[in-house]
């Protein structure tokens, strides 16, 4: 009798135990998720949820492992409880973090590369944008947060000069990254945008990789091995360049050579500058990769370049020309190696050094200006988990510069190392949080830099970031060798971005605040006590096939920039900042004509200049500045590249500023000399012929 109980007993417990559980699956904003496969842990027993999220599974018990997986989600596992089958049970998934789609920091970057889908540019842009002549820096010219300066050439950035700007190659440093010019003559960056496979360009706020900026940093990287063995031969109105790359199966070498010489060119366009000697020079550039074992990569790159001009200008308080020479010599070597220890850890280092001479003869004034930059680095990054990126580094710079006047010389040495840290966390595919500091030692200062940004996903389409960072700059050589004690210059920035990429349309807006310390001062002597501020925004928009062949893009930059600096009694507005700048770039592609054409136009609301004959500091701003430029681009066979381009077509006379006589006339009055551009406009024809082994290789496809 007691053992028909105890079956009773066990059947009972049997038929409470083995229940049903009933739920819905939802994501982590409380949607309902469809068909999430719903199974017991080791058995083919299952469900599945239906179109409102629900589910129902019978032949459970306490005890049991549920397991629910959905693509794109991670799989969770849930141990049941008795209580569990006596509610309407709510199971939320988190959704699977994916590298892929994750979202990244775009405040105050901007990538110019293919590796990434919401580039702004890449790489074949920089050749293919009217107006920038094949310059890197004059196609990032037309990106938001940058100043036109057409009578100078280098890269200004948000109301910052062009010193604050540091250049990178393969992560050292570039030591003199522009051409050595006189006063008024466009300079240009060194090396062929070919060279390399994309940038990073940061207007600020930029990683604690990076130091001694307070403006911008723009990293080239080189290309890691080319596709093909070919020779690329030019001939152009300025010159001759000729490259050769040759492949092999664990090595790859490119060659580059280019002679310039402007006079036959001179001959035919009409200069504002009289050239005694027109701009002339040769250069040469070698770039070696080795792969060594599986996954380390050797690259060395060495270049050398000579220019020399000399010019006859006017001057205000004498009827004699002033004779003016320039002989510049350049040289810079860059050894990086990279290699993957494993899935986790990748190591990465190397060695720059870049000297720089300018031998100067100014009517019977003998000038001489050396600058030298050693720069050694190593980094490690520690991919701790798919969420999780550690980044780690250490760096030195030794900097020598030497000045002489007519025999008389002096000299200055000065050292400066640095360690950084930074990790990135991704919270989720939509949420990313990077925290990095920043240390340097140099003479007896100490600083540190805290850096921190944040990006969010809003929707597929748009993202949110803000980013935050102080920064520190040495006072210059040429001010240091006069005046050793003095502090390094500081900025600290604040950038909040939104930026929508859908399909072939980007858009974005940034606005920023930058905050100076110790800026330079002049009164007699040498101060470093000024200060000042930048602050504004930028908007950028740009279509790529909305309309068939036609890519466009628009930006527009506002800047409000002022500094108590230099000799000014006041904050004064910058020359170099001019509040509003816009471009507008456009490129067509016409398949009848095998060609491309291209247009930009170019335009700011003028430059700050003193004028002593009135009150006030920087009181005064020249007339708008507006370039229109066009190009063309015929590709008669695959390998042929004919190219044409003329810059500031309708002839404006810009004017950059205005220089004063010293003493006043009898009238109390200083007379004036407008700073006027080189020439009015400048025209460019070339004609670029590859040798491959198929006949259909040309210079664009190593970009």
């Amino acid at each position: 009798m007691y053992r028909h109980y105890l079956f009773i007993i066990l059947l009972l417990i049997s038929l409470t135990s083995s229940a049903q559980l009933k739920g819905i699956v939802i994501d982590q904003n409380e949607q309902p998720l469809i068909a999430v496969n719903i199974y017991l842990q080791g058995s083919y027993h299952g469900t599945s949820t239906d179109a409102a999220g629900e589910f129902a599974l019978d032949q459970v018990k306490a005890g049991d492992t549920l397991v629910f997986s959905f693509l794109g989600f991670e799989t969770k596992k849930w141990v049941l409880k008795s209580q569990h089958f006596q509610i309407y049970n709510r199971i939320r998934l988190k959704e699977a973090f994916n590298k892929l789609k994750a979202v990244s920091v775009s405040a105050g970057s901007i990538e110019v590369s293919d590796e990434q889908k919401a580039v702004v540019l890449n790489p074949l842009d920089v050749v293919t944008t009217s107006g920038a002549l094949g310059d890197v820096i004059g196609a990032l010219k037309t990106l938001p947060g940058t100043a036109n300066n057409d009578s100078d050439g280098r890269l200004f950035v948000r109301g910052g000069s062009a010193d604050e700007t540091a250049i990178f190659i393969d992560g050292l440093r570039l030591g003199s990254a522009f051409g050595s010019s006189l006063n008024g003559i466009p300079t240009r960056s060194r090396f062929s945008p070919q060279l390399f496979k994309g940038s990073f360009f940061s207007t600020g706020a930029y990683s604690a990789e990076f130091g001694q900026a307070l403006s911008s940093v723009l990293s080239l990287n080189s290309v890691d091995f080319p596709l093909r063995r070919q020779t690329d031969l030019g001939i152009s109105s300025v010159g001759s360049s000729a490259s050769h790359t040759e492949v092999w199966e664990r090595q790859s070498l490119t060659s580059n050579f280019n002679y310039t010489n402007l006079k036959p060119y001179m001959a035919f366009v009409p200069q504002n500058i009289e050239f005694v000697e027109a701009p002339n020079g040769i250069s040469t550039e070698f770039l070696f990769r080795q792969k060594v074992s599986k996954r380390g990569l050797f690259k060395a790159f060495y270049a050398y370049q000579y220019s020399g001009m000399e010019v006859l200008r006017e001057q205000l308080e004498s009827d004699q020309l002033q004779r003016t020479s320039l002989d510049n010599f350049f040289h810079h070597l860059n050894l990086n190696y990279q290699q993957d220890l494993n899935s986790k850890n990748l190591i990465d280092g190397g060695i720059s050094f870049s000297a720089n001479k300018d031998d100067i003869i100014q009517d019977s004034n003998i000038i001489g200006m050396n600058s030298k930059l050693l720069h050694m680095k190593v980094r490690h990054q520690y991919f701790a988990t798919e969420r999780l990126r550690l980044k780690f580094g250490a760096e030195s710079f030794a900097r020598f510069y030497d000045e002489s006047l007519n025999g008389q010389s002096r000299d200055i040495a000065n050292e400066q190392i640095a360690a950084f840290a930074e990790g990135d966390y991704h919270f989720n595919s939509d949420l990313v949080l990077k925290l990095g500091l920043r240390q340097s030692w140099y003479a007896n200062s100490s600083y540190l830099m805290p850096r921190a940004s944040l990006g969010y996903r809003l929707n597929q389409s748009s993202t949110l970031s803000l980013a935050f960072g102080d920064y520190v700059q040495e006072q210059s050589p040429a001010v240091l060798i006069l005046e050793n004690n003095l502090s390094s210059s500081k900025a600290q920035h604040l950038i909040i971005n939104y930026q929508f990429n859908k399909g072939s349309h980007t858009f974005r807006i940034e606005a920023y605040s930058k905050v100076y310390q110790s800026l330079l001062r002049n009164q007699n002597n040498y101060f470093s006590n000024g200060k000042g501020y930048a602050r504004g925004f930028d908007l950028f928009w740009r279509n790529r096939g909305g309309v068939k062949n036609l890519d466009y893009w628009i930006t527009y930059s506002y800047i409000d920039s002022k500094r108590h600096w230099r000799h000014f009694e006041n904050q004064v507005q910058p020359s170099f900042a001019p509040k509003h700048n816009a471009s507008f770039v456009g490129k067509y592609w016409v398949a009848a004509l095998k060609s491309q054409i291209g247009a930009s136009f170019n335009i700011n609301s003028g430059y700050t200049y003193d004028n002593p004959n009135l009150a006030g500091e920087m009181e005064s701003v020249t007339k708008a500045y507006h370039s229109l430029n066009l190009s063309w681009s015929y590709l008669p066979r695959p390998n042929l590249i004919i190219h044409f381009e003329i810059t500031n077509v309708l002839g404006r006379e810009n004017v950059f500023g205005y220089q004063y006589s010293s003493t006043a006339s009898a009238d109390g009055s200083f007379s004036q000399m407008a700073i006027p551009q080189a020439a009015p406009r400048f025209i460019f024809l070339g004609i670029f012929y590859t040798i491959s082994s198929d006949k259909k290789a040309n210079q664009l496809n190593n970009l």
